[in-house]
Formats: structure tokens, sequence, C-alpha cells
């Protein structure tokens, strides 16, 4: 029949309508990786950046007080003193620890780090968002075109089905026509 082999056409469309959704958000996924992996690296730079600032500041401080005399005098008898800086001591090395966890190299390093970050901002990030509006597009307007297939298929079964309906109720009728009415012998 002519509407079997329309459903048929309609089904194959379905699965390339579908084929071409999932092929589309796997490449949506891919790019939200991707800006996933780029929004942790601006943290980590970020993060690096401001424990250095945090570590030279406390650097600096230490540095003012080895070279002031007054301030050595100043440890060797108040408690106090000594243990703020003791404390100054302990904080510089906690930030260079934290520092080395983050895979800072030094200065330079971060600098090209950030530099790095900057162009990625300026490019691939709204490269990165174009293409995910893309294909959020893409697999809306796929899921619009999957549904009206989907739809018509349904509509095209429904009007199969009348039509064999129909077709057995005008032979029920016709049959019923053909015996006349049932009288008693």
């Amino acid at each position: 029949m002519v509407l079997e082999g329309t459903a048929q056409q309609g089904q194959f469309r379905l699965s390339k309508v579908r084929q071409n959704s999932e092929a589309t958000q796997k490449k949506l996924n891919e790019f939200k990786k991707h800006q996933k992996m780029v929004r942790i690296e601006e943290e980590n730079v970020s993060t690096m950046s401001k424990e250095v600032e945090k570590l030279s500041s406390v650097e600096k401080k230490l540095d003012e007080l080895d070279r002031s005399p007054g301030e050595k005098a100043k440890r060797l008898v108040p408690k106090k003193a000594r243990q703020d800086y003791e404390e100054l001591q302990s904080e510089a090395k906690y930030g260079r620890e934290s520092l080395k966890e983050l895979g800072y190299k030094g200065q330079q390093d971060l600098q090209q780090q950030q530099s790095r970050m900057n162009t990625i901002e300026k490019t691939v990030v709204p490269w990165l968002e174009k293409e995910i509006k893309t294909h959020e597009n893409n697999i809306i307007a796929l899921n619009t075109v999957f549904n009206a297939i989907q739809q018509a298929i349904h509509s095209q079964e429904q009007a199969q089905q009348r039509h064999q309906f129909g077709g057995m109720r005008s032979i029920n009728i016709n049959r019923s026509k053909n015996h006349g009415p049932e009288l008693g012998h």
C-alpha cells in the first residue's frame, strides 16, 4: 500500500533526524567540556596570581623585618614580636607550597599563562560560545523536525486504520445486503 511505504519512509527519516540530533548533542557536549576546561584554567591562573600577590606581600614584610636592626632586637625578648615573625614565616612557607601545588614555576611562567588566558578569552571563548549556541539551536530545530515527522507518521497510521476500518465496514454492509434479512423458515 502507498500509505505503508510512506510510513516506512517517515520512520527512516525519523531515524536519520534522531542520528543527527544525537551527533549534534555529542558535539555540543564536547564544546561544553572544552568551555568548562577553559573556566577551570582561568580559575587556576587567577588563584595563582592572587597567591603570588599574597606571598609577595608577606615576603616584603619579612624582608623589611629582617633588614631593620630594631625589629631584630624586638624579636629577641618579647614573645609577641617573635610569634608574629614566625607566623609570617609560616604564611610564606604555606604560600610557596600552595603555589607549587598550583604548578607555579615563577613570575615569568605566571605572566605567560596570563597572556595565554587573555588570548583564549579573546578568541577561543567567543568561538566556543558561538558553537554552543549554534548546536543548541540545531538541536531545537532537529527536535522540531523529529516531532513533526513523528506526528505525520501518527496521523498517517490513523488515516490508514480509518481506511481499513472503513473498508471492513463496507464489506460487512455488502454482506448483509447480499444475504438479505433473515426470515424464519
